[in-house]
């Protein structure tokens, strides 16, 4: 694909229940594993690396199997190399966005709130999640012009 095509291809900010879903051999799992295999060819993926931590803090804390957890590690490390995965970090300025979705929507927990951040600093068209507090708050969507999709939609 070429540079340029790429690069207007949407931008989607996953967050960290998309990827650890698609590991698991559910209905959403398959949803969200068909959703993560579209990415880098019909939508430009981004992690920002508070998911990535997110997601290291589940793999270690919540899985006791050790070839489990390097079964996670790969599946991470592949999807972000095949997929042509972006990183994005949230910065010290961008942390008012933080402030005003709580303000927007109280239900939004720090950890969310810094995921969704990250998207709006980094002018991304979409974060992908299936948290249902997201959806319930169309007020986030109007206020910062961003989509908020669940990966069932895509």
């Amino acid at each position: 694909m070429q540079i340029e095509k790429f690069e207007r291809l949407p931008l989607h900010f996953i967050d960290t229940n998309v990827i650890v879903e698609a590991l698991t051999d559910t209905k959403l799992g398959t949803i969200c594993s068909d959703y993560l295999n579209r990415v880098g060819y019909k939508y430009r993926g981004i992690l920002p690396l508070s998911v990535l931590g997110e997601f290291f803090l589940i793999t270690f804390r919540d899985i006791e199997e050790t070839s489990i957890r390097e079964l996670g590690f790969r599946f991470i490390e592949r999807f972000i190399e095949r997929n042509k995965i972006g990183f994005s970090s949230l910065k010290y300025e961008s942390l008012e966005i933080i402030d005003k979705i709580k303000g927007i929507d109280a239900r939004i927990d720090d950890t969310d709130a810094i995921h969704l951040a990250n998207c709006i600093q980094d002018k991304g068209n979409t974060f992908v999640t299936f948290d249902e507090k997201f959806f319930r708050s169309i007020k986030l969507e109007k206020e910062f012009s961003i989509r908020i999709i669940h990966p069932r939609n895509l």
